[in-house]
């Protein structure tokens, strides 16, 4: 009576393995893709928040006729400057609903601004999500949000008849 091995040979062994290898090189890049394209797809929303509190506090302004003016307090709102909303912590936060705090790691979404602009270096708001400051504790939260290539940007108006503007920089996502 002949007794037959049973098992797997060498050879099958590294055909499965070099298959396991083959497969993994070919799918982690979609699953790498799901998280970026996730990423820029929450920018994106934030971006549409950003636009639509500065749509809506552009037009408090109007309506009360204060879109000339330097810097005025809409009631239960926030600030506003030449029209649209002021980069500080009465501004464009003020407009929205979003779980974010100035330098606060603890929201889900953390900015940061610059108002000490001027007509050649604007007056700035910049977000981004708290995750990608993690483990941060330095003082130039503008810097560090900049740093990370992910994050919304808005420049708000210097002077009479500027508007404003948004950019999503996505490239750190």
């Amino acid at each position: 009576m002949k007794r037959t091995k049973q098992g797997f040979t060498l050879i099958e062994l590294v055909v499965v393995i070099v298959i396991l290898g083959v497969l993994a090189v070919v799918a982690l890049p979609k699953f790498i893709n799901l998280k970026d394209s996730a990423n820029t797809s929450a920018l994106q929303g934030v971006s549409a928040a950003v636009h639509d509190a500065v749509e809506l506090a552009h037009s408090k302004a109007l309506v009360l006729g204060k879109q000339d003016e330097p810097y005025y307090s809409v009631e239960q709102a926030g600030s506003i400057q030449f029209g649209y909303p002021s980069v500080n912590k009465q501004g464009l936060v003020e407009f929205m609903t979003l779980d974010e705090g100035y330098h606060d790691l603890s929201k889900q979404w953390v900015w940061a601004a610059f108002n000490q602009g001027s007509v050649a270096n604007p007056d700035y708001w910049i977000v981004t999500r708290s995750s990608n400051l993690q483990g941060y504790t330095g003082s130039d939260f503008n810097g560090e949000i900049a740093a990370t290539q992910c994050y919304v940007k808005y420049t708000t108006a210097m002077q009479v008849g500027d508007g404003y503007s948004i950019e999503i920089v996505s490239d750190g996502c």
